[in-house]
């Protein structure tokens, strides 16, 4: 019950700040004009508690017709939170797979590896973009053969591209982290006591460091979601994207912006709490992850 209610306080901060931010703008634009109004904010914060409660009388505007906000609403929050998490998934997976090669080289080979990747991360997100994109290019150009969309068009909706491109600078990150995890893991008694006793490194790395260091490394991990999400509008920009990022720069009502915001939210709050469980029942016998 004590996990459950900390889960539920936790939820329901988020919520709140998610609110008291949202409410802001009406308050920020007075004082642009020197004009300090704390009716402002408090008129917004009614608003938008009053439409979360009355969702079903939102509406917004949409090339000059007025629609109501739910159920268009949820078509670019699930097409951007699909896109968030395939990339999230390839991110930790790739970064794990990696990091379990490197770990078996050498520690010469080892250090020059990461040199690489640490400048990797260096590399701007739009470069990486824009790079993607003119490979897929240079490819068809060359052979005929489309790899991947390269834009969505009208209506359409494109996956994987835009998954791989948001992946890239998270698996950096990740690996780098992971790296660190695998490297302290290496010298802990336990390994130090299987090498002892003939077990080969491999083995160890796959059997026994493993499922140790991917718990370290998901925990770790909410810090590369925010910086995913910093970098969704980029993407979604920049592919044409119906994405809930352009959906939110479309109309910037304080109340639509707020509430969209939670129903984003909403998703990855469960996500991470739901796996949490997992690791902690399975992994950990339900005891508390540090």
């Amino acid at each position: 019950m004590k996990k459950v209610l900390d889960i539920a306080i936790q939820f329901l901060l988020s919520c709140a700040g998610i609110i008291l931010v949202g409410a802001l703008p009406p308050f920020i634009a007075g004082l642009q004009q020197n004009h300090i109004d704390g009716s402002l904010y408090w008129q917004s914060l009614k608003d938008i508690l009053y439409y979360i409660v009355h969702l079903n009388e939102l509406t917004y505007m949409f090339v000059d017709t007025e629609r109501p906000l739910f159920p268009y609403m949820l078509d670019p929050v699930f097409y951007s939170l699909t896109v968030l998490l395939g990339a999230f998934l390839l991110a930790i997976a790739a970064s794990l797979a990696m990091t379990m090669l490197v770990t078996m080289l050498p520690h010469k080979l080892r250090r020059a590896v990461k040199l690489i990747f640490y400048i990797f991360e260096s590399i701007p997100d739009l470069l990486i973009i824009y790079g993607a994109q003119l490979l897929v290019i240079f490819v068809f150009e060359k052979t005929g053969l489309l790899l991947m969309d390269i834009a969505a068009l009208d209506k359409q909706k494109i996956y994987l591209l835009p998954i791989v491109c948001l992946s890239i600078l998270p698996m950096v990150q990740l690996f780098r982290l992971s790296m660190i995890i695998f490297e302290d893991e290496l010298n802990k008694d336990y390994v130090l006591l299987a090498r002892s006793i003939g077990l080969k490194k491999l083995f160890i790395v796959v059997f026994h460091i493993f499922p140790n260091a991917v718990i370290s490394v998901f925990f770790q991990s909410k810090k590369t979601v925010w910086f995913m999400l910093s970098n969704l509008l980029i993407l979604e920009f920049l592919f044409n994207m119906g994405g809930v990022t352009l959906f939110l720069m479309e109309g910037l009502d304080p109340k639509i912006f707020t509430i969209t915001l939670l129903a984003f939210f909403f998703p990855i709050f469960i996500f991470y709490t739901v796996v949490e469980w997992i690791l902690q029942r399975k992994v950990t016998g339900g005891g508390t992850i540090s």
